[in-house]
């Protein structure tokens, strides 16, 4: 692994998660040390534990602490940083020509978490000589956790064979050799699911990324249309799970999995109502559970990877639902049409709470790494709660609560599985034409990315996110085929 030589980029900083970053003018970083701690020739996440990594023949602990100096002038920037209490976000951006105070204009930039200055005091302080306008440099030592960098991101249309609209993405975890599984890069082994046509497969396979082929038997026995998939580890094997989102005429809301990459699929009733079905966004994998989010307000969780669910009290709302993401194993929000908004505060009782738009049709939620909730209306706008649906940031309120995209719908956000830090966002026109959005400061700034202009023309439904450098999204039919888009660093 090599380290980043010579920073000197500029330096910003976020005090609230709902801040854009703040420029503090910050010249001769140091050195930036990638990846932290032991440096080996393999390096990937440890998928067992979450905020740890994994190196070749060994099992590293939790993540070490890196350490840098900022060279300022005894003055704001430096005081700024001295005089901070709590551990706070930080990146250094550097680029090479344009202006260096805009966050966004950056050939390469690193993030750094938890950073803090580790000086007690001003060491040796150089006092400068009456009528002397040079800038005095004081060195101050910062630590970090962790670090990662980001790249400026542009999107690559995939062509896949098929005429269906794809209602989601997901891929199997990173992972290392070992004595029992091969390596699998970010982004390489995975699962579309599609809506249910006559002549097209309702799930497809790819096993690098772009080579999708439809599996080798559908889902749904009625057919139909397969939300947003989910694919669970089991031991020297995986099981992947769509759910139907459209009604049966026959059957309850159903799930199916399979285990031998959809030659075969077990489908599992999900509650007795016949004609439940449930919402595109609907069925997470959240801390050893399986959560769903199914029309009339009803929402069940599974204990047994999907072999049988278990109904939960969902106060009292009627509405559908059409998405759900859970913060942790106690703590989850539920959004559906007519504003409906619910939440949990021990993975079991859900509660109404007054949604963010009065008679608006909610449609995705996502909470970003400081608990923020977000979520995208059919309003064309982004909602943001700072305290679990009690309180929604309005316009106007503060800088970074809310955006307005236009007129549109807002399907689908995201953030990065390990730090949710990192955050991507579709919204689509009423044609409908999507645009993907991105993310590098939990949400409280977002800004499109490169090559989407006339790429398509056609909406976008819900994405995968690999890490802060690359992403899949798919959506409409366009041009004769399934609209997929990968994203990655230019």
């Amino acid at each position: 692994m090599s380290f980043i030589e010579g920073l000197e980029g500029d330096l910003y900083v976020q005090d609230k998660s709902r801040d854009p970053w703040v420029h503090l003018n910050c010249v001769n970083s140091g050195n930036l040390p990638l990846p932290l701690g032991d440096l080996t020739n393999v390096y990937c996440p440890d998928p067992t534990r979450k905020g740890h990594v994994r190196v070749a023949g060994q099992l590293r602990g939790d993540p070490g602490q890196g350490t840098t100096t900022i060279d300022q002038p005894l003055a704001t920037t430096r005081n700024w940083l001295f005089e901070r209490r709590c551990e706070f976000p930080a990146l250094f951006a550097w680029a090479c020509e344009g202006d260096r105070g805009i966050p966004d204009n950056f050939q390469v930039a690193a993030v750094a978490f938890d950073m803090n200055p580790t000086q007690p005091s001003i060491a040796n302080p150089v006092a400068r000589e009456r009528g002397e306008n040079a800038r005095i440099l004081t060195p101050l030592d910062v630590s970090y956790t962790d670090l990662r960098l980001v790249y400026h991101l542009g999107a690559n249309v995939v062509s896949v064979d098929n005429t269906a609209a794809a209602n989601g993405v997901v891929f199997l975890p990173e992972t290392c050799s070992t004595k029992c599984a091969n390596p699998r890069d970010a982004c390489e082994e995975g699962y579309m699911a599609l809506d249910g046509t006559l002549y097209d497969s309702e799930v497809k396979y790819a096993s690098t990324g772009v080579d999708w082929a439809q599996t080798a038997a559908d889902p749904f026995e009625e057919g139909g249309d397969a939300s947003s998939p989910i694919v669970l580890s089991l031991w020297n094997k995986h099981r992947a799970i769509v759910a139907r989102i459209n009604a049966s005429t026959w059957r309850p809301a159903e799930v199916s999995y399979t285990e031998d990459l959809g030659v075969t699929w077990t489908n599992v009733d999900v509650g007795a109502v016949v004609g439940a079905f449930f919402g595109r966004h609907g069925l997470v994998y959240a801390n050893g559970r399986l959560y769903a989010a199914v029309s009339g307000g009803r929402i069940y969780d599974s204990r047994d990877s999907g072999d049988s669910w278990t109904l939960r009290e969902s106060g009292t709302t009627a509405e559908n639902l059409n998405a759900l993401a859970m913060e942790s194993l106690e703590i989850g929000y539920a959004v559906g049409d007519n504003n409906a908004f619910l939440y949990t505060v021990n993975g079991e009782d859900w509660y109404e709470r007054t949604g963010p738009a009065v008679g608006v049709n909610l449609l995705c939620v996502a909470v970003n790494a400081s608990g923020d909730v977000f979520v995208g209306a059919a309003d064309g706008n982004i909602y943001r709660s700072e305290d679990g649906g009690q309180n929604w940031l309005t316009p106007g309120l503060v800088a970074g609560a809310w955006r307005s995209f236009g007129a549109g719908s807002v399907d689908w956000i995201g953030f990065d599985e390990e730090t949710r830090f990192f955050g991507f966002a579709l919204f689509n026109t009423a044609a409908p034409v999507g645009t993907i959005y991105q993310s590098i400061n939990q949400g409280a700034t977002w800004s499109t990315i490169e090559n989407q202009t006339g790429a398509w023309n056609a909406g976008l439904n819900a994405g995968h996110i690999c890490d802060q450098n690359h992403a899949f999204f798919v959506g409409e039919a366009f041009g004769g085929n399934t609209m997929v888009v990968q994203v990655e660093p230019q």
